[in-house]
């Protein structure tokens, strides 16, 4: 009879904590279509895994809360500077899963950069919000 040795190698708790928090990148899905509270069509979004947290009406940390995002990845269609929020000062467009306030914005606003589990802000080859331009979005109802 012969006897085989099997030797296994598991990594370290921070070996691994540290593989689990390496940001993962976006992917892009440039025929996905998305349509806001406002009617503003959007074509093309990226993939992303985020923390959950507060979905904000404006890219601002003092902005009113209208949502929350609860699932992870979850699409985002554009970026836009704003207020600082823990270092970065970078916002992100999207939906979130769930309405908290203003029912007419249908949860869409703004996540800080830090919810989104990116290498780099902002997201490789994503489009500027195209109201940066100093327009903004209209208030939700």
């Amino acid at each position: 009879m012969t006897t085989a040795a099997l030797t296994l190698t598991v990594p370290s708790s921070s070996e691994a904590s540290a593989s689990a928090a390496e940001p993962v990148p976006c992917r892009a899905r440039p025929g996905e279509t998305h349509v806001d509270w406002t009617g503003r069509l959007f074509t093309g979004d990226f993939w992303c895994e985020v923390e959950p947290g507060w979905v904000r009406v404006q890219s601002r940390s003092t902005s009113s809360v209208i949502g929350r995002m609860e699932f992870s990845p979850t699409w985002i269609v554009c970026w836009k500077q704003g207020s600082d929020y823990l270092g970065d000062n970078r916002w992100y467009y999207t939906q979130g899963d769930r309405v908290l306030a203003s029912p007419g914005s249908k949860a869409w606003g703004y996540l800080p950069a830090v919810a989104v589990k990116a290498p780099k802000h902002p997201v490789a080859g994503m489009t500027e919000c195209p109201w940066t331009d100093g327009s903004s979005l209209p208030a939700p109802s």
